[in-house]
């Protein structure tokens, strides 16, 4: 299905139709219908006048230009926009309800002004609250549509999280200063930081993390897996780099990781996840792709970041 890139087509043109059509005429009014013109004082006509000021500009000012991110930068900032201008509208509703029961209570008739003005902010009104309903259906329409083109799974959603891993490092030595000293922070030192991190990264996606979980032993010996997506089956094995800890080495771990989580009960996908933040591995990709493994029963996948 071919996705309208344009945001909110169909309302946005039936509010500008609107605007192209009345914007010239209110500007009419907001110069004739005033006490000055002849129609004298009333009771509010200096809020009934406002009114007419705030129609005319705020529909020649902010909405002559509905474009998407140009002038608002997405189709929320616009509905919202226009949520507050009918909000300000039906602010003066209380000034013209007062003026007609004064002027009906004195048998005195109701001043043009007050007539034509109120009918432009009525009928803006129900356009603008039409715009909302059809923008904001729209925008639900096409965010569904967005959603069933591609709903991340659960591998992408870890990818993703692990491929800005090392910006998010980086950007927590950066903190604010108390009395001119940097506040504490998490400086990733060892594997057991990167663990850290990266349990509370897995928080944004995943509800059920276990941490340290036993698993069966390998060649005589029994090894914890880092984290367990145990309703996922996924196993993430978190490794950094260090001097004695490089190519052939990080290669070797992991091709026993793979042996040790093949026939693992609670594990369909093993992600391995290498930070290098010094760079030290020299072929990365040669040893992601000798690793990676995707099969119906087992899927092996490594990630050595960053990677430049």
């Amino acid at each position: 299905m071919e996705i309208d890139i344009n945001f909110i087509p169909k309302s946005r043109e039936y509010l500008e139709k609107f605007v192209f059509a009345n914007s010239t005429d209110f500007f009419m009014d907001m110069n004739e219908y005033r006490p000055l013109n002849g129609y004298g004082d009333f009771p509010n006509s200096s809020h009934i006048v406002q009114c007419m000021r705030e129609i005319t500009h705020i529909i020649r000012d902010d909405f002559s230009d509905l474009s998407i991110p140009e002038k608002f930068s997405t189709s929320e900032h616009l509905i919202s926009h226009a949520k507050n201008f009918i909000d300000l509208l039906k602010s003066f509703e209380s000034y013209f309800t007062e003026s007609a029961e004064e002027l009906t209570a004195k048998s005195n008739p109701i001043p043009t002004p007050i007539s034509v003005i109120n009918g432009n902010r009525q009928k803006t009104i129900q356009v603008f609250e039409k715009f909302v309903n059809l923008a904001e259906t729209e925008a639900n329409e096409r965010e569904g549509i967005l959603t069933k083109i591609h709903n991340p799974t659960d591998t992408e959603k870890i990818q993703n999280l692990l491929k800005r891993f090392h910006s998010v490092a980086n950007q927590l030595t950066n903190r604010r200063k108390k009395d001119g000293i940097p506040r504490q922070t998490l400086e990733i030192k060892d594997e057991y930081d990167v663990q850290d991190l990266l349990h509370g990264l897995l928080k944004i996606h995943f509800d059920d993390i276990r941490a340290e979980e036993w698993n069966p032993s390998y060649a005589g010996s029994s090894k914890r897996s880092d984290f367990l997506l145990k309703k996922e089956k996924i196993v993430i094995e978190v490794k950094k780099t260090r001097a004695n800890l490089r190519d052939k080495e990080i290669g070797e771990q992991l091709i026993i990781d793979k042996v040790n989580y093949r026939n693992h009960s609670d594990c369909k996908i093993l992600i391995c996840f290498v930070y290098d933040p010094e760079l030290i591995i020299k072929n990365p990709v040669g040893i992601q792709n000798d690793l990676k493994e995707i099969t119906a029963d087992f899927t092996t996948l490594v990630y050595i970041l960053p990677n430049e």
